[in-house]
């Protein structure tokens, strides 16, 4: 893999960016490196930008973090509850993973259809003008509910954290417990799926000419996903989420225009 230090800079910022706002990172991956002729799901970047976002959330969210990890030493019920709870949402996720692996391979090698899921995550986003969520505590039911949806973010285009957070919405759940839970539960997905590429990596390390390159594409991933994150804590305070549904088909419906007129 060849990038330069001004495309790492910003397919970092990309991912950063939209791993946690809720227009998804894969599809805006897949559509950059189209963009800048980078070869679809390309291992070694993928790994790089998916551990930035990793220390993104694990640092925004580390005193939530210890504060489970610290009541599960002392038994206490309330911090079991959660880790169960998101046992429970990362189970649908990881089946469909790991039984669909070679579909959702070919997925990301389509630019086309990640810019359709945007359009489909605008529709998504849209509806939660309807819906207002009071409830500060999650349930089995709401897990599971939002594990099934964090299972169709898989695809490239569907917004992970989007999908996650409408469906604590629907379910009645206030839209920032949502998106507590939702970032709790892209730490096993995201540690998951870095883990599963880097052992391939391992296997076929990178040239040490791209390493800078690399490690500033994941600086970059980092802060702007810690950035991101603070963000739309601070917009779910004050309101909802459809009004990234006009961003998702803006650019959901110029990317399909783009690769029609270049067919």
């Amino acid at each position: 893999m060849e990038v330069t230090v001004h495309e790492a800079v910003l397919l970092g910022l990309v991912q950063g960016l939209s791993e946690f706002l809720p227009v998804s990172s894969s599809g805006h991956l897949v559509l950059g490196q189209a963009l800048l002729g980078l070869q679809p799901g390309d291992l070694v970047f993928e790994v790089i930008v998916h551990f930035g976002t990793l220390l993104a959330v694990l640092t925004v969210l580390g005193g939530r973090i210890r504060g489970l990890a610290t009541g599960c030493v002392r038994r206490d019920p309330a911090s079991w509850r959660m880790v169960v709870l998101l046992l429970v949402g990362t189970i649908p996720a990881g089946a469909i993973g790991f039984f669909f692996e070679d579909y959702l391979t070919l997925a990301f090698q389509s630019p086309a259809a990640a810019a359709g899921c945007l359009v489909a995550t605008g529709i998504v986003l849209w509806s939660t003008r309807f819906v207002t969520g009071r409830r500060e505590e999650i349930g089995f039911g709401d897990a599971l509910l939002i594990g099934l949806a964090q299972a169709l973010a898989i695809l490239p285009g569907i917004s992970r954290s989007g999908m996650t957070i409408c469906a604590g919405l629907w379910r009645g759940v206030d839209g920032r417990e949502a998106a507590s839970f939702s970032f709790l539960l892209s730490i096993p997905v995201i540690l998951g799926a870095t883990a599963l590429k880097a052992g391939d990596l391992i296997a076929d390390p990178p040239d040490w000419n791209v390493v800078a390159p690399l490690l500033i594409g994941l600086v970059a991933a980092f802060v702007s996903g810690a950035v991101a994150i603070r963000w739309l804590f601070a917009l779910l305070r004050g309101g909802r989420l459809d009004r990234f549904s006009y961003y998702c088909w803006a650019i959901g419906f110029t990317a399909l225009t783009f690769f029609w007129l270049g067919s």
